[in-house]
């Protein structure tokens, strides 16, 4: 509910925080530790939720002047926490910061 209710409104002033980024990483951490059936780990792969991928590229190209001045390792920083709890894997990661 928390992970859809983030995707509702990216130009929410929260979305993209990196301690709401951390909580939802520990929350998902806690979950992957009390369910190892579950399978988490296959969930947290962004590349498995191509319509929260494509809003994070929607958000990213209404960022104006900020993203284009930004460095490579704070855009990298930004993407990962706006996936959080998801993980992005390095090849989806290049093709978002570009």
């Amino acid at each position: 509910m928390l992970f859809d209710r983030k995707f509702d409104s990216p130009e929410d002033v929260y979305f993209g925080s990196p301690f709401i980024a951390s909580v939802q990483h520990k929350l998902v951490d806690a979950l992957e530790a009390a369910e190892p059936a579950k399978n988490w780990a296959a969930w947290r792969d962004a590349a498995e939720h191509p319509e929260k991928v494509e809003r994070i590229r929607s958000h990213l190209a209404g960022l104006g002047e900020w993203w284009t001045v930004a460095s490579v390792i704070k855009r990298e920083a930004y993407v990962r926490d706006l996936l959080a709890p998801l993980r992005v894997d390095d090849e989806l990661l290049g093709e978002l910061i570009r």
